[in-house]
């Protein structure tokens, strides 16, 4: 809707069925998220963050349709390990604090290349345990996990971040 020239665009508050999907390899667009995601129950917005450029950022929201499939989202990513594509790179899965209002990666921008077929020769799914994959995936988990936990102890620690 144009108003004074310039485009407008009307969002809606985030609501508590909305995750943020920490993570994502380069070649998972909107839809792919939405069907990952589905699996948990009705998805009603799957986006995955954009640089300015266009470039996934490896960051995505999912909006589900209620609470119950938004926490057994949660549930089930935190305890397991959730594949999107063929690279056992687990992803991460946390409550959203705001809604980003960017319009994400759609299915015909992504780059179908070598490494894109190769990437999606499979379909999202849960790795399973004691294989080759949950063993990778779960080395990612905890490295994900150390980083987190160095991010938090620098922003506790004044000093180090120019006050006094």
């Amino acid at each position: 809707m144009p108003l004074r020239g310039k485009q407008l665009r009307v969002r809606f508050a985030c609501h508590s069925a909305s995750l943020t999907v920490r993570n994502l390899p380069q070649y998972v667009s909107n839809e792919l998220l939405e069907e990952a995601f589905s699996v948990f129950g009705q998805v009603e917005r799957a986006v995955v963050i954009v640089d300015d450029r266009g470039r996934p950022s490896g960051k995505g929201i999912v909006e589900f349709s209620g609470k119950p499939a938004a926490r057994k989202a949660l549930d089930r990513c935190s305890e397991g390990s959730f594949l999107l594509t063929t690279f056992p790179r687990p992803v991460t899965v946390e409550p959203m604090d705001q809604l980003d209002d960017e319009e994400g990666l759609p299915e015909k921008l992504v780059i179908k290349n070598q490494l894109f077929h190769k990437e999606r020769e499979q379909p999202p799914r849960f790795a399973q345990p004691g294989s080759f994959e949950y063993e990778y995936a779960m080395c990612w988990k905890a490295l994900i996990e150390m980083e987190k936990q160095q991010q938090d102890q620098v922003d506790r620690n004044p000093w180090q971040n120019g006050s006094s």
